[in-house]
């Protein structure tokens, strides 16, 4: 913010923290004009605009956008500001709504009225508010019955404003709504028609009983005008005297005198008044992106309400859980003994644990790390990017089916198939995989290979769970290549070490006896990406690395069943009959990366899409390393241990 020349009074250093103050900066001024920043509505923003005045200073002054965040609080992730060139009535959201055209620092574009129609529309649809983090938008709670009143408790004149609904709407209900966050303290008339609301109720399912909402200055009342309810106002909110509302406040008239459509008023305010960021990369997008963002939020929600119990995590995995079932209805526990888990809890298991109770085991929900997981192996304690949480089966487990097998029986629309097909495209790009290591540059001698076929084989960790429930006859690397020299005796076959066992993060040899014997060249470093463009072939029992190759065109033949294998993209030595629909690739994709996995970005802690995560394991944000002190210390002592192990099997 230094090159900006930005400045604040000391009664304003608030705004120069704001989170999203740096990105507006970086968007929207071009030239090193000094700017004086305050935060908008706070008193101090009067001596703010006094020493830009006096200073000869431009003036920004920013506050929060009508989109702002899942939470309130200054934790949270926060998706967009208001930016003003002037305070109070002479605000340039008051200048717009008074002329029709942009002022100061608003967005200058305008959006055609379908374009806009469509958004307040979603709006309504998706119940958006400024906050959205409501426990009773996912538990179904009985609503009233009878059609009333509303009004917010937070509003300054709330005494004014009760008195005046029970005179002005004789006979119907008023209900009382408690502001995000707060507790009902005041004294409240005892009066028969009064009804106090949970404070978890969203204000879209406020509006779904109540006919009239009666607001002072607060943002309530222009949400209530979007959900087409009347508005009957006692303050001075911009949405008031546009001939929307039924407005008491003395000289309202003579203040705004510009009548305005609902849409127009909608543009003006939420599409050009507000700047929204992406939450995750804090690139400018607009007020749709937000909304796409909110939604999914709220599908996370819905799908992790109730009791959740975990079972068999390790500590590491554990303390991940709460980020990746996250929701405002969701109550989260570890069950030490599973006698006392009951019906109706959900239960996670980590991967495929054998050892469950029969009633647990029949429905368990079964976690594992996504496809595109992380900068960096998950076994050195990389956060995880994606998560699958698996209520059918699990996707490396064969013989089960999977929720990622029913994906693939029962097809895809069109919008999830179009975005694999950019997903494939940008992981080509960016040469994205599973753990997106760094690693040496590699070149193959062609005296090496003679003209031959170039087969790679991935080596696995043997002991790893894809291989005891997913290969069922090939169970080692040194039978795996005993088939494929059987099979292609004039091919040049190069053998991969598994990273897991070169980075001694897992236990095992990294070349047990018999492998050099078995292949023409032995590696243990390079980008598997790199080895894939020297190859002719893959050849694996259930490695993700013949996933890789798929999406980069490279022909795979699999040994066992790996869960991209059955669906006519690979040549398979076995077979599975739940398996009938031959895929393409890019619904071979939408399965793995688009539909099955939750994505989370660890920064935010809000959920993403697998698009958004290819953008940031390609930044440079995440280039750097960011696990905390005390999880290197443990990856280092986890490969002092290995390292020991294996010197004693040796011996």
């Amino acid at each position: 913010m230094k090159q900006h020349q930005v400045e604040a009074t000391w009664l304003s250093r608030k705004a120069l923290r704001h989170p999203l103050l740096a990105a507006f900066l970086r968007n929207n001024v071009r030239d090193q004009t000094p700017i004086h920043v305050g935060y908008g509505s706070q008193p101090s923003s009067r001596v703010t605009s006094r020493a830009a005045e006096r200073k000869g200073h431009s003036l920004l002054l920013i506050d929060d956008a009508f989109v702002r965040s899942i939470r309130s609080g200054n934790r949270q992730t926060v998706y967009g500001i208001t930016a003003d060139s002037c305070e109070g009535e002479h605000s340039d959201l008051r200048k717009a709504l008074d002329t029709g055209s942009p002022a100061g620092w608003m967005r200058s574009e305008k959006l055609n009225p379908s374009e806009t129609s469509s958004l307040m529309d979603r709006f309504r649809e998706t119940g958006v508010s400024k906050y959205n983090w409501f426990p009773d938008e996912f538990l179904k709670p009985t609503l009233p019955k009878q059609a009333g009143i509303l009004l917010d408790l937070g509003e300054p004149d709330f005494d004014k404003i009760l008195q005046a609904a029970l005179d002005l709407i004789e006979g119907s209900p008023v209900y009382l709504r408690p502001q995000t966050g707060s507790c009902v303290s005041r004294k409240i008339p005892r009066d028969s028609r009064i009804h106090l609301l949970s404070p978890g109720l969203s204000p879209a399912q406020c509006f779904s009983f109540c006919h009239t909402v009666i607001a002072g200055n607060s943002l309530l009342g222009m949400e209530a005008l979007i959900h087409e309810k009347r508005v009957m106002t006692f303050g001075s909110p911009f949405f008031a005297g546009r001939g929307l509302t039924e407005d008491f406040a003395p000289n309202m008239v003579s203040t705004h005198n510009r009548e305005l459509k609902l849409l127009e008023l909608f543009e003006i305010a939420y599409l050009r008044y507000c700047h929204y960021f992406d939450p995750d990369t804090e690139e400018p997008c607009l007020l749709g992106d937000i909304l796409d963002h909110i939604q999914l939020q709220k599908e996370m929600f819905r799908r992790n309400s109730g009791h959740t119990v975990t079972v068999g995590f390790s500590p590491w995995n554990r303390s991940i859980v709460p980020q990746y079932l996250r929701s405002p209805a969701g109550q989260l526990d570890r069950a030490n003994d599973m006698s006392t888990i009951s019906p109706d809890t959900r239960v996670l298991v980590w991967g495929r644990k054998t050892d469950l109770a029969e009633n647990i085991r029949n429905r368990a929900v079964r976690v594992e790390d996504g496809f595109i997981r992380s900068k960096g192996l998950g076994a050195s304690f990389n956060f995880p990017y994606s998560w699958v949480l698996d209520e059918t089966g699990i996707y490396f487990d064969a013989s089960t089916p999977s929720d990622l097998e029913n994906l693939y029986n029962k097809g895809f629309g069109f919008s999830d198939l179009a975005e694999a097909g950019k997903l494939i495209q940008v992981l080509r790009e960016k040469r994205l995989t599973k753990y997106n290591l760094t690693a040496t540059t590699i070149a193959l001698d062609k005296e090496l290979t003679q003209g031959r076929k170039i087969i790679l084989v991935p080596g696995q960790v043997e002991a790893d769970a894809s291989i005891l429930f997913g290969s069922p006859e090939v169970k080692s690397n040194l039978e795996l290549l005993r088939r494929v020299r059987a099979a292609e005796p004039n091919a040049f076959l190069i053998f991969k070490a598994h990273p897991d066992l070169v980075a001694s993060v897992r236990h095992g040899q990294i070349l047990p006896d018999g492998l050099i014997a078995a292949s023409d060249l032995v590696v243990t470093n390079g980008n598997v990406l790199d080895w894939l463009e020297v190859c002719d072939e893959v050849h694996t029992m259930t490695s993700t690395v013949g996933f890789e190759a798929l999406i980069r065109n490279v022909p795979v033949v699999t040994y066992g069943l790996p869960f991209y294998a059955g669906w006519g993209l690979t040549e398979d030595r076995m077979t599975c009959e739940r398996r009938q629909r031959k895929l393409t690739l890019e619904e071979l994709v939408c399965g793995a990366l688009v539909k099955y996995p939750r994505y989370l970005n660890p920064a935010t802690g809000e959920f993403t899409t697998a698009l958004k995560v290819t953008q940031l394991l390609s930044s440079d944000k995440v280039a750097a390393e960011r696990r905390a002190w005390y999880l290197k210390a443990v990856s280092s002592l986890k490969k002092a241990w290995v390292n020991v192990a294996r010197m004693k099997s040796r011996s």
